[in-house]
């Protein structure tokens, strides 16, 4: 379906909004009134960080002064904050709390519940609720009543997914793993899975030959996203975990000292992948992620104490016991946000970090070469999103989404050869697409395209509120059947023309039912919502 004008561009009709049931902290407060946003997006960088960025610097850079605990920018509440005194006084007679503390820490508390274990108990602690975050319509964008959550960084759908049992895995920013059974039904039950984890910040889950993978640590470059304390794998679909070691040793890198230990310890994870040949080989990409989140909001800083690990791109050949450090993101200040393999030989793996643009190695991450530069290689928030698919000739087929802080706008593109040589690209910009992700594609910026179906892509990103209601959805979700030379705006339903059903501003995730690439599930800033897949022209 073409996009068109009047009124709404096109929709889905009766898209149904699913909630996850208070999948876990929130990061902020979830008021949806329209100067909120407006505020909040202005902000998210964290106060005085707009003004780095504007400049191409680092908003969690020490030249940020959100970047200090409590802060928020305001100089009479810096440096004695009760939030920075606190801090202070548990590092005492350090200036930061290193890792090994942290880690001691868990062991003891884990230490002192299993002496729990087999004694009498003389109470026990119940839920009182709510079981769901109901949000009256007063405080919702649309005017209507609705269900929301905390902020959702990533899904995976089981590939044996059928209507009548369909587990789908959801990971939240402050709120661990969840998974449901029946993501199909009227009202999906979920069950908390990641009890057992250092930490409830997840940046990425990935699903290989029936292994989960959870990486902590959010990657999407905000005041409020949490560094992480490496991988955890389970083989039962969650309901147990083991840490995985990731163990480098004596790893040298400029700025970050001699380091061993766990090569994600105090970074945030952005991407697992498997290669699907040898299961014991696994590429991930690693970003930075504040340590600690203060009750106003910005974290203490995005540098673990030294020595510590850097960020980029790591490599393991013995299903995640050690890594090699195979590339740093051509020294990108931020690290790497999106790993993929290519579809027809898992020896090219391409790579897009933080204001370098895409890369690609076609010899298992040895070598890199860059195949697209970045937008805006001045900023450090310049983000490039990417999905790959093979075509029907057997070349692979590329899907880039790209911004930064909304001049220049982001852009789509696509190139048909992307496995080798020097790839030409289709700049594929339009209306329906230009400036998806507005002014914080660093923050909320994806592409996918569905197995099996190289000509659908969905793009999406943050919010048009201007738009709204009038010559578009919104824009943040936006889907092409033919390889992204149209959209359609799937932002919201046919549900009402009124107050119709719609998906929350600032996405993070897609995924889509097997075998029906127009069901999909959407993870936002609040939250999960699943379409019906069903289309009703409406403009």
């Amino acid at each position: 379906m073409k996009w068109q004008r009047p009124k709404f561009l096109a929709a889905l009709v009766a898209v149904a909004l699913v909630s996850v049931v208070a999948v876990g902290l929130l990061s902020r407060g979830e008021d949806d009134s329209f100067e909120h946003r407006l505020e909040w997006a202005k902000t998210h960088t964290g106060g005085a960080g707009l003004a780095s960025i504007a400049k191409g610097g680092d908003p969690d850079g020490g030249d940020n002064q959100q970047a200090l605990v409590g802060s928020k920018g305001e100089k009479e509440r810096t440096p004695v904050s009760a939030e920075e005194e606190s801090y202070a006084n548990r590092a005492y007679p350090e200036t930061e709390i290193p890792f090994f503390l942290t880690q001691t820490a868990q062991a003891a508390f884990n230490e002192v519940k299993g002496r729990a274990v087999g004694r009498r108990v003389t109470g026990e602690w119940s839920l009182l609720g709510p079981q769901n975050a109901q949000m009256p319509g007063a405080l919702t964008f649309r005017g209507a009543d609705e269900v929301t959550s905390g902020r959702v960084t990533a899904m995976v759908i089981d590939t044996t997914c059928k209507p009548n049992q369909c587990r789908l895995w959801v990971a939240a920013a402050g709120g661990g793993v969840w998974r449901t059974d029946n993501a199909l039904s009227g009202s999906p039950t979920w069950k908390f899975i990641s009890g057992s984890f250092a930490t409830n910040a997840i940046g990425t889950l990935t699903l290989a030959n029936g292994v989960l993978y959870a990486g902590t640590g959010e990657p999407n470059a905000s005041g409020d996203s949490e560094a992480g304390l490496g991988i955890y794998k389970s083989t039962d679909g969650g309901d147990t975990w083991t840490h995985l070691a990731s163990a480098v040793t004596a790893l040298t890198t400029p700025g970050n000292g001699t380091y061993t230990g766990d090569a994600f310890a105090g970074r945030s994870i952005s991407s697992i992948v498997v290669d699907p040949t040898n299961p014991n080989v696994l590429y991930v990409g690693s970003a930075r992620g504040v340590r600690g989140v203060s009750s106003v909001t910005g974290g203490a800083t995005s540098n673990p104490p030294l020595a510590r690990p850097p960020f980029g791109l790591f490599k393991s050949t013995d299903g995640g016991d050690t890594f090699t450090f195979v590339w740093d993101g051509n020294s990108s200040v931020r690290g790497v946000n999106k790993v993929e393999l290519d579809p027809s030989s898992s020896n090219t793996v391409y790579a897009a970090a933080f204001q370098q643009g895409i890369w690609r190695s076609t010899d298992g991450g040895a070598t890199f070469a860059q195949i697209k530069t970045a937008l805006a290689p001045t900023f450090s928030t310049d983000r490039a999103e990417f999905a790959v698919a093979r075509l029907s000739n057997g070349n692979t087929r590329m899907y880039v989404g790209e911004g930064a802080t909304g001049s220049p706008a982001s852009t789509f593109s696509r190139s048909d050869n992307v496995a080798t040589g020097s790839p030409s690209w289709t700049n594929l910009t339009g209306y329906a697409t230009s400036n998806y992700c507005t002014g914080q594609c660093w923050y909320d910026n994806g592409v996918y395209t569905p197995p099996g179906k190289p000509d659908e892509v969905y793009l999406y990103g943050s919010f048009q509120y201007t738009e709204y209601g009038g010559v578009s959805n919104g824009r943040a979700v936006l889907y092409s059947t033919n390889a992204g030379v149209a959209f359609t705006d799937m932002t919201a339903d046919a549900s009402s023309d009124t107050t119709p059903h719609s998906i929350h501003p600032d996405q993070h995730s897609i995924v889509t039912v097997p075998g029906d690439s127009k069901t999909f599930f959407n993870g936002s800033d609040g939250g999960v919502v699943r379409s019906s897949g069903a289309f009703k022209n409406i403009s």
